[in-house]
């Protein structure tokens, strides 16, 4: 079992004396620039946020060949739905994982919104008579209540208070939907390596290994498009369908 070790007041100024900070110049800096980079990370995610809701009757217009085109399906969405609760915290549509000394993030893809935004649960009737979608909620996973706001499709209004809704089908919900795509991403990793393995093994017994590792073979043909090209896409089929 590990101790605590006690540091002496005594020790602890001999050690700042030195030199030997609790925190050095370089870790300041490091910790400094990582703050940069979050604020920049937020600004930028907010642009994104603001753009999709703008074109949100474009998205769900859409829904069914966003759902059923990968590169669609696949474009990072954690940050078009928030939610937190008390004595649970945030909604986690972030997952980092540490593999090996190696950062993996997965976070909750558009597809998958979209899905979630199927259930009753996150859908709202606005006074338009269009569909307004649930992207924030706040709650308590104790007495199940909750309160949330959706934006509408149709006419844009946001649509604010939403009572007498249950926090549990909000928060494990959308949280179930977002750990299905974690494993579908270690799943797809999984059989690219199964892959590479059996074109390694092939290579062996052909005598045409000339880097004795699987990893030379570990292959990815998923296509990457971003929310902007996306949208762009989108808006070229409305225009040339209209005309």
């Amino acid at each position: 079992m590990a101790h605590a070790i006690q540091e002496s007041f005594r020790d602890f100024y001999k050690r700042q004396n030195t030199g030997l900070n609790l925190i050095s110049e370089a870790m300041k800096q490091e910790q400094a620039e990582h703050e940069k980079l979050r604020d920049f990370h937020e600004k930028r995610y907010l642009r994104k946020y603001e753009l999709f809701y703008k074109n949100l009757g474009l998205i769900i217009r859409n829904k069914d060949e966003i759902i059923n085109t990968p590169k669609y399906a696949n474009i990072d969405a954690h940050y078009l739905l928030e939610g937190g609760g008390c004595f649970i915290g945030r909604l986690q549509t972030c997952q980092q994982y540490n593999f090996a000394g190696t950062l993996v993030t997965i976070n909750l893809k558009l597809g998958t919104l979209l899905k979630i935004w199927e259930a009753e649960q996150f859908q709202v009737e606005c006074s338009c008579g269009g569909i307004a979608y649930i992207r924030h909620f706040v709650g308590s996973p104790l007495s199940g209540s909750s309160c949330a706001s959706a934006l509408c499709s149709k006419c844009g209004q946001e649509i604010k208070g939403i009572k007498n809704r249950s926090y549990g089908k909000y928060h494990f919900f959308s949280n179930k939907m977002h750990y299905r795509d974690i494993d579908l991403v270690v799943k797809k990793i999984l059989c690219n390596w199964i892959l590479a393995e059996e074109k390694y093994n092939e290579d062996v017994k052909k005598g045409n290994v000339y880097m004795p590792s699987v990893g030379e073979n570990l292959k990815s043909n998923d296509e990457f498009c971003n929310l902007e090209t996306m949208i762009h896409e989108l808006q070229l089929k409305e225009f040339k369908v209209a005309n």
